[in-house]
């Protein structure tokens, strides 16, 4: 046995000193690696790292662990598209542990039912703490939205309410002022939304958002003015009753503090606009708007009523800062007017000795406010993002047109499966992204289906054009309707929000047929001619010439007669050519395929199709299958 090697002492010091130090190099980088892991999940996850900022003092009603930012931003579509997504990415925020919601207002307003939607995903979230970012501009449903928030911060410069509700004929063209019935129908939920919210905010927080000023924001008729209370120091704003009632020998006369809002030619209150009337209770006295639906308003409301009651015995116990409103147009508020009612959070600052809103700009503005170690942005998904293009009114009605033109190439020149499937591709387009959203359920699509059934059995087995065509057209035409037809809703609808969509599909579908149906007329007279197109037209060679047997022209050659007898040039499955003299024409089989070289019958003739019959030598029809 060889004995065991030994290292010289000073050879064993060195290798000992090289040992330790690189353990102490691989503990280091275990350190460095572990410190990084909370990095790594986070981003995993979709969050930033954590801040590494030196924290500052904040208040503990705001302090926060885990913020999701939700953007809310463009015009707030009909389809629904904008408040599905939110109530999805509301319910992701709460699933991954978010403990403030923040949603990202900059949006000029939109349908009204799809608002108050999102209002009530707001309300109902899963996550108790919400913002309003005023992001910068939150006007008419954005600022209903802002408002369903617990609290707010603004941007600045920002911009917040003109919330009137308008309207006008289909797809929002020439919007206008509603008139008196149609308020009554639509503005009491709209007002019941904005005062709850109100009532929501200020039993949490004490009486920041007046509920009348908030009703300003919605009527074009609400006079106001802000008071303060000489004993307690609250603020409130009061209407045109109340302020005769504490102030008698004031006028009312004088310029407003809030800006009329943008579209002031369609808000402001005409000459022949009703006179004020007394409402009392919830809504603010003075307007005529709001009196004519104040029982309704107030039957809505399941909040508390959190304003004080102003009453004679209060005359000398308000003192009065300035008139709000002056009742010409819907309010709206700057960053200052935020600051000054209250309903901005936002810190200040003094700039050369003068208080200023500290602006939430950015991200980083955002989580430095709520003092946040993690924040996400949950904003809308590409898929999201194609769905709303696709359920847009304008590609939905090319989309119809589409289908239309294509169907009728298909169904014309059988065969070539070309335009067929541009019809079917057109059809999914259709479809698809109203299931994906609520707007199309399988009946509907059922019905489609079932009118090109019939369709295609008036066409292919039935000659000429009678009840199972007109009943096709009649299904395809109701059902595209109806996908424009939140789910759950039926062909005659009895909700007026179903009753509008049900209206603007009526309308996209007869423009877009009526749009195919000139198409079809161009086709009919050209489609031999079209670069493309022309392919879908049977050419065959006679001689040195080439005859175009066009089905679509009449004028181009004479039709056979009815009756007449040629031959199959090519296989008719269902449709090809034959020969009959020395014409040759387009031609469909009325019953099963029809080889080359049979002797054929006419048995229609139109100028959109000639239909034959294989005869055999008995004279008897004969087909092949």
């Amino acid at each position: 046995m060889r004995p065991h090697a030994t290292l010289p002492t000073s050879l064993t010091s060195i290798v000992q000193a090289r040992a330790v130090r690189t353990l102490t190099l691989v503990l280091a980088l275990v350190v460095m690696v572990l410190s990084f892991v909370p990095s790594l999940r986070a981003q995993e996850a979709g969050q930033p790292s954590p801040a590494t900022s030196s924290p500052t003092a904040v208040p503990a009603s705001r302090k926060a662990t885990n913020v999701a930012v939700i953007s809310i931003h463009g015009p707030i579509d009909s389809e629904g598209v904008l408040a599905a997504s939110v109530a999805r990415r509301i319910a992701t925020a709460a699933r991954a542990g978010a403990d403030t919601l923040v949603f990202d207002i900059n949006t000029p307003g939109g349908d009204l039912n799809q608002v108050l939607r999102i209002c009530n995903e707001i309300k109902k979230s899963p996550v108790s703490r919400t913002w309003a970012w005023i992001n910068p501009d939150a006007y008419s449903g954005g600022a209903v939205i802002g408002l369903a928030c617990e609290q707010m911060i603004i941007n600045d410069p920002a911009s917040f309410g003109d919330a009137m509700v308008i309207g006008g004929g289909p797809f929002g063209i020439a919007a206008q002022a509603i008139t008196p019935e149609l308020q009554k129908k639509v503005l009491p939920p709209l007002i019941a939304e904005v005062t709850d919210s109100a009532r929501r905010h200020n039993r949490l927080f004490g009486y920041n958002r007046d509920e009348y000023l908030v009703q300003a924001i919605v009527a074009n008729d609400v006079p106001l003015w802000h008071v303060e209370n000489t004993t307690t120091g609250q603020r409130i704003c009061v209407d045109e009753e109340e302020f005769r009632m504490l102030f008698p020998d004031e006028p009312t006369s004088g310029m407003p503090r809030l800006a009329r809002g943008p579209r002031d030619g369609r808000a402001a209150r005409g000459p022949d606009a009703d006179p004020p009337g007394s409402s009392g209770g919830d809504v603010a006295a003075g307007s005529a708007m709001l009196a004519r639906i104040s029982a309704d308003v107030t039957s809505r409301l399941t909040e508390a009523r959190t304003r004080p009651r102003i009453t004679d015995a209060d005359r000398g116990q308000w003192k009065l800062l300035e008139k709000v409103t002056d009742g010409s147009a819907p309010a709206v508020l700057r960053s200052q007017d935020l600051m000054h009612f209250r309903w901005a959070a936002n810190d200040t600052h003094v700039v050369e000795g003068e208080t200023r809103v500290k602006p939430i700009r950015t991200d980083e503005d955002l989580r430095e406010f709520f003092q946040a170690p993690f924040l996400i942005r949950f904003n809308q998904t590409w898929s999201e993002g194609i769905v709303a293009f696709m359920t847009s009114i304008w590609v939905r009605g090319l989309l119809v047109i589409v289908f239309v033109l294509a169907l009728f190439v298909e169904m014309t020149h059988p065969g070539t499966l070309v335009a067929g499937s541009v019809a079917f591709i057109a059809l999914v387009g259709l479809l698809a992204p109203p299931m994906l959203i609520g707007l199309a359920s399988w009946w509907e699509i059922a019905a489609i289906g079932a009118g090109l059934l019939l369709l295609s059995i008036e066409i292919f087995a039935l000659p000429g054009f009678g009840v199972a065509g007109a009943s096709g057209l009649l299904l395809i035409f109701a059902g595209l309707i109806a996908t424009f037809v939140p789910r759950g809703g039926s062909f005659l609808p009895s909700t007026p929000e179903a009753r509008d969509a049900a209206m603007n599909g009526t309308v996209v579908v007869v423009l877009a047929f009526a749009t195919a149906s000139v198409g079809i007329w161009f086709l009919a007279r050209h489609l031999g001619s079209l670069p493309i197109l022309n392919r879908f037209v049977l050419k065959t060679p006679l001689g040195d010439e080439e005859v175009f047997a066009d089905v679509m022209r009449e004028e181009e050659f004479d039709l056979p007669d009815m009756g007449s007898t040629g031959t199959s040039i090519s296989p008719l499955r269902p449709s090809g050519r034959i020969q009959i003299g020395d014409r040759v024409y387009d031609a469909v089989a009325e019953f099963g395929y029809i080889d080359t070289g049979q002797t054929v019958r006419v048995v229609s003739a139109t100028p959109m199709r000639i239909g034959v019959e294989a005869v055999s030598s008995s004279s008897g029809p004969a087909a092949n299958s």
